[in-house]
């Protein structure tokens, strides 16, 4: 069965040398595969029109400059010299590990503002075209294009073609999550239709070529935003292209972190039904980019960049298996892995992952380990840790499809429950699905959150899905800055939970307060160490 889908983003030819492009390719592939449990491996091939492969019809990643730009681009000439490239060698050494190869493209990706023609990232086809830039409204520049134009598209189901009809691949995955750019973003949800043709055409393009081959089907997956609602507003249709049988693997996908508050659910039903295996995506961040306070002390991963708060928080392995006891729980098949493959080697930002590379990368293979099948997952105590992944500080310098405060870059809201003066009395809510108890089964282990910039005097009441939550100790944090009060309950003493959760708030009494802040709620973690019918 599919269960663990790995993507690699191309990271192993930034991280070959020149001079050795073919033996450091073969020991990248070689490194995953017998670190991690993988059963499909999906390598990034194009972006989509820059592409690594000996493409026709896309553009060679920096074969238009006189000079190799960088040790990348001079790793993929080397190849072409000896008569190979990138996807010839990766694909046949994936192959000799008997594992699922998929040549992956990625559908609009933007790492980038500006149609800087000395980027190598930047494709020809985008500098002689700008007409077909998507227009955005809100100011910011942009340099995804739009696939409103028939021409865009043809040119990109060329590549495709190109893939499936001259390399000794298994399929094709096309990644909407980078970046959830496919339409201007006020048009995008009447133009669903367009994107679905797109994925018709694409599997016909994959059935010929199976045919021609003589082989069978060749898959065809997707990688899709996290929300049926998400995918909706920016053009995307992907229960549609299940539900008619063109899709083999889907995975649903936070932006960029492991995130158990996914609507796990909503994908899996109509998945199962349609013979789709179902996966959503784990990576090794959990917490955005939040770096004030409140910091996390007492972790033993390393903090990342070295961020003391939420932003560094990289995963344990009983955090993992709270996020993927969802994913399991609520019906997906499997986990697609995402961007472990950057720290696996030694450049990918080599001064963000603390004093001690070779622990941070040991970390993240001793959580991956705990969750590669269920029963793992169940066997060992699982931590559901709920942050608020897209609380921001400031607005980034990113053309993402949404620039805003406390959502994500595709809109998808982060809970921060606030308890100003007016809201005394009213019951508030912090929603979180678990799988744990889902079945009303007795568990074992603790439940914690903060109230932050609380005082001892504030005083609240809690309920679990609408029953009191009456056995629940207190303890002041003091803080000149940001004091909080922390509360912890044991589960053995919580009201019944339900698979969708609602942890109430109630504020009794507001105490004095000098500044005027108002206290409020982002985080919540639930413990579990055992369940028990």
């Amino acid at each position: 069965m599919r269960r663990i889908i790995y993507n690699d983003d191309s990271q192993g030819v930034h991280e070959a040398r020149p001079g050795h492009a073919r033996p450091d390719l073969e020991a990248w592939i070689d490194q995953a595969l017998t670190l991690c449990r993988i059963d499909t491996y999906v390598w990034c091939i194009c972006y989509p029109d820059i592409a690594m492969h000996r493409t026709r019809t896309g553009e060679v990643y920096g074969a238009r400059f006189p000079e190799p730009p960088n040790a990348a681009a001079a790793v993929i000439a080397e190849l072409h010299t000896e008569g190979t490239d990138v996807l010839e060698v990766v694909a046949a050494r994936a192959r000799n590990h008997g594992v699922e190869f998929i040549a992956g493209m990625r559908m609009n990706d933007t790492h980038g503002m500006y149609p800087d023609p000395n980027d190598p990232q930047m494709a020809r086809f985008l500098i002689d075209h700008p007409e077909y830039v998507i227009a955005r409204q809100d100011g910011i520049p942009e340099r995804a294009l739009d696939y409103s134009h028939r021409e865009v598209r043809d040119h990109r189901l060329a590549i495709l073609r190109e893939l499936a009809e001259n390399y000794d691949i298994d399929g094709v995955e096309l990644d909407f999550t980078r970046w959830a750019k496919f339409f201007a973003r006020e048009e995008a949800p009447f133009k669903t239709d367009i994107m679905s043709d797109f994925v018709a055409e694409a599997r016909a393009i994959l059935d010929g070529a199976a045919a021609a081959r003589g082989r069978g089907r060749l898959t065809l997956g997707v990688q899709v935003q996290e929300s049926l609602y998400l995918n909706h507003l920016c053009g995307l249709d992907p229960r549609a292209w299940v539900e008619r049988g063109w899709i083999d693997f889907l995975i649903q996908a936070d932006w960029n972190c492991t995130n158990p508050h996914i609507p796990v659910a909503e994908f899996a039903a109509f998945c199962r039904d349609a013979n789709c295996t179902h996966h959503v995506r784990m990576g090794n961040m959990m917490g955005g980019g939040w770096g004030a306070k409140p910091f996390a002390t007492g972790r033993k991963t390393a903090a990342y960049k070295g961020n003391k708060s939420y932003g560094g928080m990289v995963l344990t392995p009983e955090e993992a298996r709270g996020a993927a006891a969802n994913i399991y729980g609520f019906g997906a098949d499997g986990i697609g892995l995402w961007n472990i493959c950057c720290n696996l080697g030694a450049h990918h930002k080599a001064d963000a992952t603390g004093p001690d590379r070779s622990k941070f990368q040991r970390d993240m293979i001793d959580w991956i380990a705990a969750v590669d099948a269920p029963e793992k997952v169940w066997a060992a105590p699982r931590h559901y840790h709920f942050l608020p992944v897209y609380k921001k500080e400031r607005l980034l310098a990113r053309n993402y499809p949404v620039n805003g405060h406390n959502v994500s870059p595709t809109g998808a809201p982060c809970q921060i429950v606030e308890f100003d003066a007016k809201s005394r009395g009213f019951r508030q809510v912090y929603r979180f699905p678990m799988a744990d108890g889902r079945n009303g089964e007795n568990l074992r282990g603790h439940l914690r959150l903060r109230i932050l910039a609380a005082t001892p005097d504030d005083r609240f009441a809690f309920d679990i899905n609408g029953v009191a939550l009456d056995r629940i100790s207190a303890s002041f944090e003091e803080d000149d800055e940001l004091p909080a009060v922390r509360y912890e309950a044991d589960l053995g003493c919580c009201p019944p939970f339900a698979g969708a959760n609602e942890l109430g708030m109630t504020l009794l009494e507001l105490g004095a307060r000098r500044d005027g802040s108002a206290p409020y709620m982002e985080e919540l973690e639930i413990i579990v160490e055992e369940a028990s019918t």
